[in-house]
């Protein structure tokens, strides 16, 4: 009994795992520069954005075989892939800041992290962040 019970977990989990890859989106961008993805570090290069779900997406350097996770706050429910990445940038550190899908619909924002929060208390004094936005291919 307790193995037929234990197979029955396993095919649901297996299930829940195929249907939630199925609902992926993943879109490729170049970032010419460093940046962090919530406490993350990441180098420049050409990245994997996948979608997990409405707030979860995973960053990953196909160069470098580096990856980051980012929880972000979602406008609405869409799994859209990305269209754009926008970054805070203070002197030469990026943040990444949000994700915005094609249609303009929906923007994922990522709360800014303990480093940026203390960095943008410094930069507010010398009127220096702005934003960057990249297109994704």
């Amino acid at each position: 009994m307790r193995r037929i019970i234990a197979i029955a977990f396993l095919a649901t989990v297996i299930g829940t795992a195929a249907s939630s890859a199925g609902a992926q989106a993943t879109s490729t961008v170049t970032i010419p520069f460093a940046f962090r993805a919530g406490g993350t570090l990441m180098p420049a290069g050409i990245y994997q954005v996948q979608s997990i779900d409405a707030s979860w997406f995973c960053l990953s350097n196909t160069d470098r075989h580096e990856s980051a996770f980012a929880l972000a706050t979602t406008t609405s429910g869409s799994t859209a892939p990305a269209k754009k990445l926008v970054f805070n940038r203070y002197g030469e550190r990026y943040f990444l800041s949000a994700i915005l899908d094609g249609r303009g619909e929906s923007e994922k924002t990522f709360s800014p992290s303990k480093l940026e929060r203390s960095i943008r208390a410094e930069e507010a004094s010398l009127n220096n962040g702005e934003r960057v936005l990249l297109a994704v291919k």
